[in-house]
């Protein structure tokens, strides 16, 4: 729930979903299987498990972390590197720092990339001087990678190659939402440049504004509204980041956006309402999670908003549905929570 997570932009990778568990098989045993993808499939299960808030999966995992950062299947490797993401002590995270540096290295790209995200998490100055150094890599994607993993912790080594990067169309809305995380203002006049290019189109303009209105720019916040009240494809966007930038001016838009059934906006107006500490917010999303006949999606949504409201009333909802809701919400509320207490330190 941070407030510069993307839509679009750059994040830690995650270790993906792997296949259903095989209920016969424990997986802290499979850990240990000659199967390379028995072994992928359980360090994914117990990920899950402990970002669920299972301290049980943490205390199975966490140990092992050393191990599995040296097993020859690339895939554990990487999903071992979102593990240590997930450590929260820094004498944990100092026994896995020789193994983590030494994947920047791997041979492999999907794990070098992790590596980078990782490194960061590391306590000391060595391994952030390790990920600056990537940004003089050859490799483009490495380069890119390490701009925005230390735009996530406010280094603006990482400027001149987000900057560059507003001019690639493949790279740019990623570029932007690195920009807003590294929240550097000399960053505001390249920006600014590209929200007033006619070419652009309306999604990057979109989160150009948005970008801007991060940096308290008043034509970022006035596009925002009035793509929110367009009819536009790019108005979910627009009123996603509306949410998260916190832009009062646009709550009467989303507030009448939230009430319009079937817009494919209504679950990010929803949302934004609930992260605007909107009036009546709190109500509103607390009647949509608890009615069974409201769809799965806007329940869902609305149990978003209520963990950005975080009032008492919105938690011990949150905390009913996560021990007895139907299963997509129930565990969604259960992630939810975690990260509510996370938050909270």
């Amino acid at each position: 729930m941070g407030l510069f997570s993307s839509l679009f932009g750059k994040r830690a990778p995650q270790a993906e979903a792997g296949r259903p568990p095989d209920p016969g098989i424990d997986a802290g045993e499979a850990l240990e299987s000659p199967d390379g993808a028995l072994r992928v499939d359980a360090v994914r299960e117990l990920l899950e498990r402990w970002r669920s808030g299972d301290v049980q999966a943490a205390e199975i995992l966490a140990p092992r972390l050393g191990d599995l950062l040296a097993d020859p299947e690339p895939l554990v490797r990487a999903a071992a590197l979102t593990g240590v993401r997930l450590l929260r002590k820094p004498e944990n995270l100092a026994r896995c720092e020789s193994a983590v540096l030494a994947l920047l290295s791997d041979p492999v790209l999907q794990v070098r990339t992790a590596a980078i995200w990782s490194a960061l998490r590391l306590p000391g100055d060595a391994a952030r001087a390790q990920v600056r150094a990537v940004l003089k890599s050859s490799e483009e994607t490495m380069r890119f990678a390490a701009a925005c993993a230390l735009s996530d912790v406010q280094d603006s080594a990482a400027l001149p190659e987000l900057q560059a990067a507003l001019a690639d169309d493949h790279r740019r809305q990623e570029a932007l939402s690195a920009l807003m995380s590294l929240g550097d203002p000399s960053a505001v006049p390249g920006i600014a440049e590209l929200f007033e290019d006619e070419s652009l189109g309306e999604f990057d303009r979109t989160l150009a504004a948005a970008a801007l209105a991060r940096f308290g720019d008043a034509r970022g916040a006035g596009h925002l509204v009035a793509r929110i009240e367009s009819d536009g494809d790019d108005r979910p966007i627009a009123a996603e980041w509306a949410g998260r930038l916190g832009v009062q001016d646009a709550i009467p838009a989303l507030d009448a956006l939230a009430g319009t059934d079937g817009d494919a906006a209504q679950g990010a107006a929803i949302r934004a309402l609930g992260r605007l500490k909107a009036p009546g917010a709190e109500q509103r999303l607390i009647r949509i999670t608890a009615d069974g006949a409201s769809p799965d999606d806007l329940r869902m949504d609305a149990a978003e908003g209520l963990a950005e409201l975080g009032t008492p009333a919105a938690l011990d909802l949150l905390r009913k549905l996560a021990a007895e809701g139907p299963e997509e919400l129930r565990q969604l509320c259960a992630e939810l929570l975690a990260e509510v207490q996370t938050d909270a330190g």
